[in-house]
């Protein structure tokens, strides 16, 4: 199986005590306290979903090309951190 590394974008909560992390490929959205909470949560979520992909012989959205999500992130205002997260286990 060839390496799955998915862009994934780092919003701080609007009311400041967290953080969510959107990997928007696949529809995966999880939070922490910290940006190390929420892409430890992320990184799980990701590796179960293609775990199990594997598993049931199901496809998986590819993952997106890193500066595209970027610059989408980087445009005007929005200045959210960006971050790669691969599907390997932890």
């Amino acid at each position: 199986m060839k390496d799955l590394v998915y862009p994934a974008v780092v919003y701080k909560d609007q009311n400041g005590d967290g953080f969510t992390i959107g990997i928007h490929d696949l529809g995966i959205f999880t939070d922490g306290a910290t940006v190390v909470d929420a892409y430890i949560e992320a990184k799980k979520y990701l590796c179960a979903m293609v775990d199990c992909a594997i598993k049931f012989d199901c496809d998986i959205n590819a993952p997106s090309d890193f500066d595209e999500v970027w610059n989408d992130n980087h445009k005007g205002k929005k200045k959210n951190i960006v971050l790669l997260i691969d599907a390997l286990a932890s």
